[in-house]
């Protein structure tokens, strides 16, 4: 029989690519309509206070990864009865903590807005903008639940589609509401509440697709929870130490050089972000297939899971890093709208998206094979060290070198730690040769690699960019170059599920 994971893994890959290409599309065009449409104080508000959403991934202390791990454990060996009582504990915890957040900002709101000097003309609106975005806080915490669950049960698709669809609706009431002049609280309103819809409809999939799971009070036991705190924390510290090495550089940059200098470092980022973006859209299907085949004990299954996910990411990724690094200068004019691109602008790009690349051939199938079957504590401590190196080379490199000396600072702790422990250790764990590894993974990618290579390279010879760049510039050379490695892929591809 298939196994689970290829049955589902193009549906699963392909929605979240159409997923993050429509909020990256409507997202950046949704900012320039608030840009355009509210003033200053406004649009700073707006930002400060969705900006504090991001930081929720630290508020579920690992508990979401863990639903999803379970979910796929206890499906694979049926026991709903054990699943009911983790899941329902994990949920009344967090409306526990939602009420405790809710609580915590509305006693604080006083104190919050005269704290970023809210003018009196809008202190009453951002007031209640401020209420309205955290009840709304409160009501996905708990709800964040279920998008979780239908990771687990290996239906990342249904939650993509519905997302999507829900960005287009967000969207469209968004922009209609800011130039019908809707007031501020309105318009945050409409915000939150469609930042919830796509959990409460993950809510109803998950729980129809799991009729002998109940949410019920009288299942919760903290025993349960107990049974797997050491993982929830292990991904709690991880997720921690990530989000460490992802915002430190530019708290390093501007105490060390000053925060004028983040904007210099930004504009490199960017572009690096962009193709992390894309890339981890590869492997969200990975996690929950290893907890599954973990769960049956299918080591040959995982070995495969591994070394074809593996094959696939350096397939996909390396034509997009190239492009990234040969155009990058045009790609940071096109985003910024600077006329030249500073030296360390565009140094500070390279490193980081060769840090971006080298991660994700090194660290992405890995961490999420390794996380699923119990090498938790071993990726702490890689992700830990992997954070302070990063840190602490950043600060020196930045007195040596600049700005470029922060993304320098990134690089090398980020291939040292791919290359020389993430991978050997996944290799060994699954009894993955690197000889059978380096043929597997080159055996099925030269052929179209080779392919890209040779036409990009023409048409940069014969067909030079122009100076100036421009978005079609770019974009024509990029698909002629990817035509013909798309075609030599095909067999690749297929084998992937096969």
């Amino acid at each position: 029989m298939t196994a689970e994971w290829k049955r589902r893994f193009w549906a699963n890959t392909g929605s979240s690519y159409i997923a993050m290409a429509t909020r990256l599309l409507l997202g950046l065009l949704l900012f320039r309509q608030l840009f355009t449409h509210l003033n200053d104080e406004q649009f700073g508000f707006w930002s400060l206070i969705w900006s504090l959403f991001g930081y929720g991934v630290l508020l579920d202390f690992g508990f979401g990864f863990t639903a999803q791990k379970a979910v796929a454990e206890k499906t694979a060996n049926g026991d709903m009865e054990g699943l009911s009582r983790l899941l329902a504990t994990i949920f009344w915890c967090f409306i526990g903590l939602s009420a405790f957040i809710l609580i915590t900002f509305f006693s604080i709101r006083g104190p919050f807005l005269a704290s970023i000097d809210v003018t009196p003309e809008y202190h009453d609106q951002f007031g209640q903008a401020y209420l309205i975005f955290f009840c709304g806080l409160a009501l996905m915490f708990p709800l964040g639940l279920f998008p979780e669950m239908l990771r687990g049960l290996q239906r990342i698709d249904l939650a993509n589609w519905v997302s999507t669809a829900n960005t287009i609706v967000h969207f469209v009431f968004l922009v209609g509401a800011l130039w019908a002049e809707w007031s501020f609280p309105a318009i945050m309103a409409i915000s939150v509440i469609s930042s919830i819809i796509p959990n409460i409809a993950a809510a109803c999939m998950a729980m129809k697709r799991l009729p002998k799971v109940s949410l019920s009070p009288r299942f919760f036991t903290l025993s349960s929870v107990k049974s797997q705190m050491s993982f929830s924390m292990a991904a709690y510290l991880i997720t921690f130490s990530n989000l460490l090495m992802a915002k430190s550089d530019q708290l390093v940059i501007g105490l060390t050089l000053g925060v004028g200098a983040v904007t210099i470092y930004q504009a490199g980022y960017k572009m690096g972000e962009m193709l992390n973006l894309f890339s981890v859209q590869l492997q969200s299907a990975l996690s929950p297939a290893a907890a599954d085949l973990h769960a049956r004990s299918d080591r040959k299954g995982l070995r495969e899971l591994f070394i074809r996910s593996s094959r696939l990411t350096l397939l996909l990724i390396t034509p997009f890093y190239v492009l990234t690094a040969v155009f990058l200068e045009s790609l940071i004019q096109l985003l910024t709208g600077l006329e030249t691109v500073p030296a360390e602008t565009y140094w500070t790009g390279q490193a980081l998206a060769l840090a971006i690349y080298s991660s994700q051939l090194t660290n992405s199938s890995a961490k999420r094979i390794l996380m699923m079957t119990g090498r938790e504590k071993a990726l702490l401590g890689l992700s830990i060290g992997d954070a302070v190196a990063n840190v602490g080379l950043s600060v020196i490199l930045a007195y040596q070198l600049g700005v470029a000396g922060v993304g320098l600072g990134t690089l090398i702790p980020t291939v040292m730690v791919g290359w020389l422990l993430v991978l050997p250790l996944a290799m060994r764990d699954l009894n993955v040769g690197l000889g059978e590894f380096l043929l597997y993974n080159l055996s099925g990618v030269w052929k179209p690699l080779l392919a890209f290579a040779v036409v990009l390279l023409f048409l940069l010879t014969v067909i030079p960019t122009p100076e100036n760049g421009g978005f079609l510039s770019i974009a024509w050379r990029s698909v002629l170059a990817l035509i013909p490695c798309l075609l030599l892929s095909y067999k690749t591809l297929r084998e992937m599920t096969s």
